[in-house]
């Protein structure tokens, strides 16, 4: 893909400047997890996590009809997310060293720590390649291309 490179910490975006196309090109996180009892229940939220922000940073929008107000994107069959092929194999480490004070098995909730860091991380990857141009969310292919070429909506 040729095209800008925008880097934040944990994450790498490189997009095409003729079609506007984002791709996340490296993931890497470090999460304060406290006690891990099972690794791989770990990793798969952390991983699911990170997919979700990363769609609802390039994909999800909600479109809502003008006169009813009805939603008319109100399924994942009306917009993008993100397939394994759209992402890159992701390091994630995890810091264990303080365990959480308030539990005899001293675990942190992990559920939502991919969403959390992954969302801004690549809005600000794509931006820090856009230079100057700012960009509400999500950074469709169509918007970026668009804010490349001065075309107005």
């Amino acid at each position: 893909m040729k095209g800008l490179v925008g880097k934040k910490v944990g994450m790498t975006a490189v997009f095409d400047a003729e079609t506007g196309e984002v791709r996340i090109v490296s993931i890497a996180s470090c999460d304060d997890i406290g006690r891990i009892i099972n690794h791989s229940i770990v990793e798969g939220q952390v991983h699911g996590g990170v997919a979700q922000g990363a769609g609802q940073a390039l994909y999800e929008r909600a479109v809502y009809d003008a006169e009813s107000g009805q939603l008319l994107t109100g399924s994942l069959m009306d917009y993008a997310v993100p397939r394994a092929a759209d992402l890159p194999a992701m390091r994630a480490t995890f810091d264990e060293s303080v365990p959480c004070k308030t539990n005899l098995l001293g675990v942190k909730g992990c559920g939502e720590l991919g969403t959390i860091g992954a969302t801004p991380a690549v809005v600000h990857a794509v931006l820090d390649a856009l230079g100057a141009l700012a960009l509400d969310m999500p950074l469709t292919s169509e918007k970026v291309w668009r804010a490349l070429h001065g075309v107005a909506r």
